[in-house]
């Protein structure tokens, strides 16, 4: 395990919840014949995602609105994953609807862009090559959809792993765990010590769903979880699916994640609190979660953060390194963008060097090609926050794949499904055959 561990490489990923856009039409965008002269005057809106990293759109919307007629206004959203979906959901294709949106990849804007809701950029990335050539190809072509691109990345890659309290660990004769045996041994340890072993916000669904992820990618490998997302039934019900649940199974049981984690939530900063007050050792979250961490504790981020690669499993098929996560976060456009000359000129700040930079300090790796670069030049990143981001460079750079998170992969029809799905099986309201069973009815829905 590396606390604070120098090296540099490049890499491709993308969070941790779900942007699930309805069928809702487009009032005057492009299915409608033109930009919406209903929408607010001289004001493009922008809707962030609600939490730390947030800071970084607002200060690129003051830039561009010092030499701009048009005012950019960034409005903040829910930091909850479903409760900002909704609110796009319902505001798209209405004179409220947010000209520029966040989402997480082709899934969750497929149901908009066939219903001509998003607009297509290909006309942007014409006029403006580094829209798209300033990008990982990798990342970029997420959301690119029959030779149609629809989001531009922004803020950073995100593959998920182990953060650590390392006093707490020290404190009680141990060190990060590097393989399951070694984290389940810890577990007995943690809790005659009052410690919460693993702080998990089960209330939001999502955060139980990247236990299963890793297990999985250990068990059965990434490209056969892959071939199940895809609708391939077989994979479920497989002997190295079955093992991987008994893992879920096993933690739980042993109340790895406490007794109460169905209770205890991500978006409230629940587990924050769990991990930088020395209530729990382990938190399984994505690179976002080093911005939290350092807006609620800075102290705890400063002394004793620690972070790790997933455990290995023994016997699995999966191969060393495979990791989970999400790609980037995108900004796509209404169609029906009143001011769609304004939108174009503000996505370049998603590349400028004042942006990437903002990104970096939060502790998010842009997924830009220049990244490794900056990261390295910039003097003003703290030593802590350099080596962090060093981490997941190397991190993604040695990875053999990357699996895009399930509810990420999945129809959107069944994100709902898949995340009660994990959580019904972890707290004992299913059992695994149930959980099989669901999961291959999920999956195969839309296929």
């Amino acid at each position: 395990m590396n606390k604070r561990k120098t090296f540099m490489t490049a890499g491709v990923l993308v969070t941790a919840a779900a942007l699930v856009l309805g069928t809702a039409g487009c009032s005057g965008g492009a299915a409608a014949g033109g930009p919406n002269e209903n929408r607010p005057e001289n004001e493009v809106h922008v809707l962030v995602y609600g939490d730390a990293a947030a800071s970084a759109e607002q200060a690129a919307a003051d830039r561009f609105n010092e030499t701009s007629d048009v005012k950019v206004v960034i409005d903040t959203g829910a930091a909850s994953g479903s409760d900002y979906t909704t609110a796009v959901r319902t505001a798209l294709g209405t004179d409220n609807a947010p000209d520029v949106f966040m989402s997480w990849g082709a899934a969750d804007i497929q149901q908009a862009v066939d219903s001509g809701a998003v607009l297509s950029l290909n006309d942007f990335i014409q006029e403006d090559p580094a829209l798209k050539s300033s990008f990982l190809p990798s990342v970029f072509d997420e959301e690119t959809i029959d030779g149609e691109s629809y989001g531009i990345p922004m803020r950073g890659v995100a593959p998920t792993f182990l953060f650590t309290n390392e006093k707490v660990l020290a404190d009680n004769g141990l060190e990060a765990a590097t393989t399951w045996d070694e984290l389940l041994d810890q577990t007995k340890v943690l809790e005659d010590a009052g410690i919460t072993p693993v702080a998990l916000g089960g209330a939001d669904k999502w955060p139980t769903q990247m236990w299963y992820q890793y297990a999985f990618a250990r068990q059965i490998g990434n490209d056969e979880v892959a071939k199940g997302l895809a609708g391939d039934a077989d994979v479920w019900s497989s002997d190295g699916s079955k093992a991987a649940l008994d893992d879920i199974s096993t933690l739980t049981g042993d109340q790895a994640f406490g007794s109460a984690f169905d209770s205890v939530g991500y978006s409230n900063n629940g587990t924050t609190a769990l991990l930088s007050q020395g209530k729990a050792a382990y938190e399984l979250m994505g690179t976002w979660n080093y911005a939290t961490l350092k807006a609620a504790a800075p102290d705890f981020v400063a002394s004793d953060l620690g972070w790790t690669a997933f455990p290995t499993i023994s016997g699995g098929d999966g191969q060393a390194g495979e990791i989970a996560g999400n790609l980037s976060n995108y900004y796509n456009v209404a169609a029906d963008t009143r001011y769609p000359d304004t939108v174009r000129d503000f996505l370049k700040e998603l590349y400028s060097d004042d942006f990437l930079k903002d990104q970096i300090a939060l502790g998010n790796l842009p997924p830009t090609t220049n990244a490794n670069e900056l990261v390295q030049a910039d003097t003003s990143i703290d030593a802590a926050n350099k080596e962090y981001l060093s981490f997941v460079f190397d991190l993604v750079e040695n990875a053999p794949t990357f699996q895009l998170s399930w509810d990420q992969t999945v129809p959107t029809a069944s994100k709902t499904r898949l995340t009660d799905a994990v959580a019904d099986y972890a707290n004992g309201s299913i059992d695994a055959d149930q959980w099989i069973s669901d999961m291959q009815s999920l999956t195969a829905a839309g296929r």
